[in-house]
């Protein structure tokens, strides 16, 4: 964690002026995201660490999805899911797709981490019951979106 000195010091360079406010985690992030490389990995890394990301990461690696169809496929509650892929968005590992009437989410391909994103994707056990089950649902959503409804 971050000393209380180095959030306070950044704290000062945020402000504008002496009665701007800003928060204590915009003063972490600051310093994470502007002076340290190696923290900023860090923090990328913890929060690709669970469960759910790793699986939304997997699942974003093969389609554009928005969060309805996220919950869908894990069956996970959306409030869950929505944040999950915010703190994902904001962490430079999904893209956000605005040209649907519905915000849709893909892996950010290439970027100047050397493939983080991509490495994480490779890295997943292709074996695992979640994964399997994650894109066999994906594949059922795409075929019966793709016959459309049934008259």
């Amino acid at each position: 964690m971050l000393s209380n000195s180095i959030i306070d010091r950044n704290l000062k360079h945020l402000r504008k002026t002496p009665n701007d406010k800003v928060s204590r985690t915009s003063a972490q992030f600051f310093y994470v995201a502007g002076c340290c490389p190696m923290m900023t990995l860090v923090n990328r890394l913890r929060t690709a660490a669970h469960l759910d990301r790793l699986r939304i990461l997997g699942l974003c690696a093969h389609a554009d999805l928005t969060v309805c169809e996220l919950a869908e496929i894990l069956g996970l509650n959306r409030k869950h899911v929505v944040r999950h892929v915010r703190l994902l968005a904001r962490a430079d590992f999904l893209c956000c797709n605005e040209q649907h009437p519905w915000f849709s989410y893909h892996v950010k391909a290439g970027g100047m981490d050397g493939g983080l994103v991509q490495f994480l994707v490779d890295l997943l056990p292709h074996g695992d019951g979640h994964h399997e089950r994650d894109l066999q649902r994906l594949e059922a959503m795409q075929d019966a979106r793709s016959t459309g409804p049934s008259a």
